[in-house]
C-alpha cells in the first residue's frame, strides 16, 4: 500500500503526447489481446486455443506443447472452407417492419461459407471438436447449426441439417452423441447414424427444460440447465416455468408499430420462476426411441426457492442440489437420490444477511471429500467436508478472503486457490495442504492473477497485470516457476506516449473505518495548483473499482489526467475481499453505507492541499449510476457535477433475485426501499446534473430513468439527459458518443 504523497513535481514538465477520445474508443490504443478460449488436454501437456491462421485474419484452433514450446495448427484454414451442403442459409427477413431479402453482398457469402469459431469443446476422447457456443443466453440468438471436426482428418461436418436454435450442446461422455437444447426441449444426436431422439416433450410457452431465463442467467450465473452423467446412462436437468412471473415490454423505436421485445423479468416481490429438476435415462445409441420418462427430484415442501447449482457426484450414484429460500439466507446442499428422487440435506449454510454460493464443489479424487466455500468465519475460506456431511477440517483460515479454487492436486493432497492476499487490492496464487497445515504462495509479481491449471495440477497458465503492466500470459510450475510466454502484450500504440501513474492509498472516514482509495496524477503534477477531481465509482456488494489491475487500461482516466484533473476512486463499505462483516454492512439499506463513504471520500480529496474542493464530480454506469444519483442528492453540498448512466432508481424496479438478496421483498422492508431510492431525494438537487440511458436496457430498465426525469421535472429541478433508442445496458456500438458526451459535460461543469 502506497502512502498519500504526491510525486514530486515534475523539474521539467514536458507535454506527454496528447490523447484523444477517438483514439481510446474508436483506434483502441489501450486495448489487449489475450488468450482466446484455452484449454488443456487431459496429458496436461498440450493446450488449445484460437488465433489467427498463419498469415491470415480467419480465425482456427491451435495447439501449443509445453516440452517443446511448438504451437501447432490443429485445423488448416482451407478446412474452415464449407462445402455448399453445410453452409447455412442466409438470414430470412422477419417481422412486419424488416426489409424485404435483398441480394447477398460477396462478403456475407463469403462469410457463410467461412466456419467462424465463436466456441468450441473436445470430445472426452479428444478425437473430436464441437464448433459452439457454450453457455448461451437467451437474449442472444442460439446456434443455428453446429459442427464437429475430426482432428485426424482435418474435417469439418455440419451435424444439424435444418436450421434451429442450438443451446448448450455439449458431448456425451462416451464421445459419440451429442446434447442440446432445441425449442426449450432436450435431445440427443446419435453422430454415427444422424439420429436425434426427444428427450423431453413438456415445453411449452414460458417453459423451458434444460435451459433458463434471465434472471437465472443475470443473478445466478446459470445459462446452462442440463447435464450428463459421469457414466453417460443419465441426464439431470433444470425445468423452469416463468408462467407466472411478469411480462415486459421493450420498447421498439426501429419498428413502424414499435412492436415490442417481450421478456419475462420478474421484479422484487413479483412472482419467481418456478423451477424443477429432472433426471431421465438416456435411450442406447442407434435406434429410434421414445420419448424416455422423467423422474422429479423431491426439493421439498416451499416451491418459492432457488436451485443455485445443479452436479452429478464424480460415480454418477447421486446429484448435488444447492437450495436457496427465496430470502437467500440458507444454503442447503442437498443430496439426491436420482432413480427416487429422494433428497437428504449434506450441510447448510445459514447467515443473517444473505448467503453465496461456493459454485460447484470440486472433489478429491477416488473420495467422497469435497471443497467447500464460506464466509461462515468472517472471512470466506475452504472447508474440506465428505458426503455424510462430516466436516473434516478448515483447509484455509485468517483475516483475508479467498476468491476461488483454482485446481486440486489429489494425489498429493493440495490445493490451488486465488486470494485478496497480501491486499484486497491483489489476486495471488496460493498452494495449501488439505489437512490446512501449510500455504505457500506460488505467484510473483505484485498485481493480480488468474491462473488456469492443467488436470492433475502439473502447470498452469497465469494471465497476470497490475495497473501500469498491461495483461501477460505465461505458463508455469507447479511451484510457480515460469517455463515460457505465451502472450505479451507490447501496446505499440501507446509507445513513445507518456501517462499518469495510480497511487494506492488510504483514508479514514468520520467514524474511524478504513477505506481504500486511489488518484491518477498527471505526467506535469504541480503540488502547487489546486486541481479538480472527477470520481468514479461502481459499490455494488462484493464488488471492487479498487484493483491493482490493468483492466482496460484507463485510457479515460488518462484522457482526464491530461485535461488537468484528478481521476480518483474510493471503495466504500460493502466492497468486496474485505470480510464478511464490512461487505454485508449494507444488508437492507443498500446505498447507504456505500454512498456515505463516497461522500467522505470526496472531502478527504477536497483536505488535500492540490485538490480544488469545490469542483469535484462523480459518475458512474449501472449500479455506480445508481449510486451518482444518491451521491449528487445526498452529497449536495460536496458534489458539483454527477452523470449517472443506467442507473437503477428505486429497488422496485429490479429484479427480484439481486434486489431481495440483500434488501428482501419490499413489504418486508418498505422502509429500506424508500429511504435508498434517489426517487425520495430530487428535492436535494443543487450541482449539475447528467442522466444517461439505453431505451432497450433489459437489466435496468429505462423505466428507471424515466421515473427519475419525472420526479426532477415535478420539482423543477434543472438537469440534462440523453437517451439512447434500442440500445442495451452498455449501450453498445456508440462509445464515442456516450464518452464523448460525459466528458464535455464535465468540462463544462468542473
Amino acid at each position: 500500500m502506497e502512502n498519500t504523497t504526491p510525486p514530486p513535481d515534475s523539474a521539467e514538465p514536458t507535454v506527454p503526447l496528447p490523447l484523444t477520445l477517438d483514439d481510446i474508443y474508436t483506434h483502441k490504443i489501450f486495448d489487449t489481446a489475450r488468450l482466446q478460449q484455452p484449454h488443456w488436454m487431459q496429458d496436461s501437456l498440450r493446450f488449445s486455443y484460437i488465433d489467427r491462421a498463419p498469415e491470415s485474419e480467419t480465425y482456427t484452433l491451435w495447439m501449443y506443447h509445453v516440452a517443446t514450446g511448438a504451437r501447432t495448427v490443429i485445423l488448416p484454414e482451407a478446412a474452415l472452407h464449407l462445402a455448399p451442403e453445410d453452409r447455412m442459409e442466409p438470414s430470412p427477413p422477419k417481422g412486419e417492419d424488416e426489409k424485404k431479402a435483398e441480394p447477398e453482398a460477396p462478403e456475407q457469402a463469403r462469410k457463410r461459407s467461412t466456419l467462424s469459431i465463436p466456441g468450441y469443446q473436445w470430445s472426452p476422447d479428444e478425437k473430436r471438436i464441437l464448433i459452439a457456443n457454450l453457455p448461451q443466453r437467451r437474449a442472444s440468438q442460439g446456434d443455428l447449426a453446429l459442427f464437429v471436426v475430426d482432428v485426424e482428418a482435418q474435417t469439418v461436418r455440419r451435424v444439424t441439417p435444418e436450421r434451429h436454435e442450438y443451446r448448450n450442446a455439449k458431448w456425451s461422455p462416451d464421445s459419440q452423441s451429442l446434447g442440446y437444447v432445441r425449442g426449450d426441449d432436450l435431445y440427443r444426436l446419435d453422430l454415427a447414424t444422424g439420429i436425434e431422439t426427444r428427450l423431453t416433450a413438456t415445453a411449452r410457452a414460458q417453459v423451458y427444460n434444460g435451459r433458463l431465463g434471465w434472471v437465472y442467467e443475470e443473478e445466478v450465473e446459470l445459462a446452462d440447465g442440463w447435464d450428463w452423467s459421469p457414466d453417460g446412462r443419465q441426464i439431470a436437468y433444470f425445468q423452469q416455468d416463468e408462467t407466472q412471473v411478469p411480462q415486459v415490454d421493450l420498447p421498439n423505436y426501429d419498428a413502424l408499430h414499435m412492436t415490442p421485445r417481450a421478456t419475462r423479468y420478474p421484479k422484487a416481490g413479483d412472482p419467481n420462476p418456478l423451477v424443477r429438476i429432472g433426471v431421465l435415462d438416456v435411450p442406447a445409441s442407434g435406434e429410434i426411441a421414445p420419448v424416455p420418462e422423467t423422474r422429479w427430484i423431491d426439493l421439498g415442501a416451499d416451491p418459492d426457492i432457488y436451485i443455485y447449482r445443479m452436479q452429478w457426484t464424480p460415480d454418477s450414484s447421486q446429484l448435488l442440489l444447492q437450495r436457496v429460500p427465496r430470502l437467500q439466507n440458507r444454503l442447503d446442499l442437498l443430496r439426491a437420490d436420482p432413480h427416487t428422487g429422494a433428497t437428504t440435506v449434506v450441510l447448510t449454510e445459514e447467515d443473517a444477511a444473505w448467503v453465496e454460493t461456493p459454485g460447484e464443489v470440486t472433489f478429491i479424487e477416488e473420495t467422497d471429500q469435497f471443497l467447500w466455500l464460506s464466509d461462515r468465519s468472517g472471512w470466506r475460506h475452504l472447508y474440506l467436508y465428505d458426503l455424510t456431511g462430516k466436516l473434516h477440517q478448515a483447509v484455509t483460515t485468517g483475516e483475508w478472503d479467498v476468491e476461488r479454487l483454482a485446481a486440486i492436486d489429489s494425489a498429493h493432497r493440495l490445493v490451488f486457490f486465488t486470494a485478496g492476499r497480501p491486499s484486497a487490492l491483489e489476486r495471488q496464487v496460493f498452494q495449501a495442504s488439505l489437512d490446512g497445515k501449510e500455504i505457500t504462495q506460488i505467484s510473483t509479481g505484485r498485481g493480480c492473477h488468474a491462473p488456469l491449471f492443467a488436470p492433475g495440477a502439473a502447470h498452469y497458465l497465469d494471465t497476470y497485470s497490475n495497473r501500469s503492466t498491461p495483461p501477460e500470459t505465461t505458463l508455469h510450475r507447479t511451484n510457480g516457476d515460469t517455463v515460457a510466454t505465451i502472450l505479451a502484450n507490447p501496446m505499440p500504440k501507446l509507445q513513445g506516449r507518456r501517462f499518469g501513474e495510480w497511487n494506492f492509498t488510504t483514508f479514514q472516514t468520520s467514524d474511524g473505518v478504513t477505506l481504500n482509495a486511489a488518484l491518477l496524477y498527471p505526467t506535469d503534477f504541480d503540488s502547487t495548483r489546486q486541481y479538480p477531481v472527477v470520481m468514479y465509482t461502481y459499490g455494488g456488494p462484493g464488488s471492487q473499482v479498487l484493483l491493482d489491475s490493468y483492466g482496460s487500461g484507463g485510457g479515460l482516466e488518462q484522457w482526464l489526467a491530461q485535461q488537468g484533473y484528478l481521476p480518483a476512486m474510493v471503495d466504500g463499505r460493502g466492497s468486496g475481499m474485505r470480510g464478511r462483516d464490512f461487505k454485508k454492512i449494507t444488508y437492507l439499506k443498500l446505498g447507504d453505507y456505500e454512498v456515505k463513504d463516497q461522500i467522505e471520500g470526496a472531502k478527504w480529496l477536497g483536505s488535500l492541499p492540490f485538490v480544488d474542493a469545490a469542483r469535484i464530480g462523480i459518475w458512474g454506469w449501472s449500479y455506480g449510476g445508481y449510486m451518482t444519483s444518491l451521491c449528487i442528492l445526498r452529497g449536495a453540498d460536496v458534489f458539483r457535477a454527477a452523470v449517472a448512466v443506467a442507473p437503477v432508481t428505486h429497488w422496485t424496479l429490479y429484479d427480484s433475485i439481486y434486489t431481495e438478496r440483500y434488501m428482501r421483498r419490499p413489504l418486508d422492508n418498505p422502509d429500506g426501499y424508500a429511504t435508498t431510492s434517489p426517487l425520495t431525494l430530487t428535492d436535494n438537487l443543487k450541482g449539475k446534473f447528467l442522466l444517461v440511458h439505453g431505451t432497450a436496457d433489459d437489466n435496468v430498465h429505462f423505466q428507471n430513468a424515466a421515473r427519475l426525469a419525472a420526479a426532477l421535472q415535478k420539482g423543477n429541478k434543472p438537469f440534462q439527459t440523453m437517451f439512447y433508442p434500442g440500445k442495451h445496458h452498455g449501450i453498445e456500438g456508440v462509445s464515442l458518443h456516450v464518452f464523448t458526451l460525459i466528458t464535455t459535460f464535465l468540462k463544462e461543469n468542473l
